[in-house]
């Protein structure tokens, strides 16, 4: 083989060399997406759900968590956050509201400085006054309840990790979960 050709194998391998880093890259794109996490569940328009969870903007990351423990558990849960595209956010959060079985709402520091939630609390409020539906207060911050939370025994989830969450968690779990007729 001549100079050239010698050029010639150097050229091709220079440029499978180049190229094989592209395609690793690319295939790696590609394949992360169809490995990552399960999606969330999606809102059903029309759904009967177990519990309508209630939460205030800054509260977004710990509701979702504790709606992902509670869907885990087997409880159909409405999340604000799950409402898929093209449905209506507030016509989907009345409608779940009437749906629900149960009411939570994630008290924090900033809970009760959100008018949308005021609202939602107070709609809880009402159902669990007049439809017999269980209102459960949960605590993620050290906070005073308003009074017609304060009634009610709150659950406690201020210390994620810790035994006294763990107990908390599987207490709310059991009070949301449906319960049979045939006693």
């Amino acid at each position: 083989m001549g100079l050239e050709g010698w050029g010639l194998v150097v050229g091709v391998v220079s440029a499978v060399a180049a190229v094989v880093p592209i395609c690793i890259e690319l295939y790696g794109r590609f394949t992360r997406g169809r490995t990552s996490a399960p999606a969330p569940p999606v809102v059903n328009p029309g759904g009967e759900y177990d519990v309508f969870v209630s939460y205030a903007e800054a509260d977004r990351g710990t509701a979702e968590t504790l709606a992902d423990r509670l869907h885990a558990e087997g409880l159909r849960v409405f999340l604000a956050e799950w409402i898929g595209p093209g449905l209506v956010e507030s016509l989907e959060k009345e409608a779940a509201l009437n749906a629900s079985t149960n009411g939570i709402l994630v008290f924090s520091a900033t809970t009760m400085n959100d008018t949308a939630i005021r609202d939602e609390y107070a709609a809880l409020i009402g159902r669990a006054h007049t439809g017999g539906r269980l209102f459960v207060p949960v605590l993620v911050e050290d906070v005073e309840l308003p009074p017609f939370a304060r009634i009610r025994r709150p659950v406690d989830l201020r210390e994620p990790g810790s035994t006294r969450f763990d107990q908390g968690l599987a207490a709310l779990v059991r009070s949301l979960q449906p319960r049979s007729d045939a006693t």
